[in-house]
């Protein structure tokens, strides 16, 4: 259940920009959000880490920053991290770390901030899909 406003972001000019360029922006954009949300510096840290993750992927996985869209809201026992990209048919996937490559650790650590509270699903008409993770909060900073 979404306790709090969902704000959303895009990539600037529409999602034409350079693709890897909006990851450190949404990565930004994530951790201001949660700080204003009031969350704990550890959990700003985890939705910071989230959102660049997911982010990423979309524009690895989905032909650039076009159609991405970064949405960040508060739920009942936590914050959710959703990322909307505009390929259907690529599923998100664990894959298996491995100390020779750079890449392919993102959902693995996604998996592991979250406790296995992720998912996806394909958006109507089959026009995208939307990948999200919740990172589990009780607290807020007073």
């Amino acid at each position: 259940m979404i306790t709090s406003g969902i704000t959303e972001h895009k990539p600037p000019d529409g999602g034409t920009a350079p693709g890897t360029a909006w990851v450190g922006e949404a990565r930004d954009l994530a951790g201001q959000w949660a700080d204003a949300e009031g969350f704990p510096t550890e959990v700003i840290e985890d939705v910071r880490l989230v959102a660049s993750e997911l982010v990423t992927n979309a524009i690895a996985h989905a032909a650039g920053s076009a159609g991405v869209l970064l949405r960040l809201y508060r739920c009942e026992g936590g914050a959710v991290v959703e990322v909307w990209d505009a390929d259907a048919n690529k599923v998100p996937e664990i894959g298996e770390p491995d100390v020779v490559h750079e890449s392919g650790r993102g959902l693995f650590i996604v998996n592991s901030l979250t406790g296995g509270m992720w998912g996806w699903q394909r958006l109507a008409d089959n026009k995208g899909k939307a990948t999200w993770a919740r990172i589990p909060c009780t607290t807020t900073r007073t």
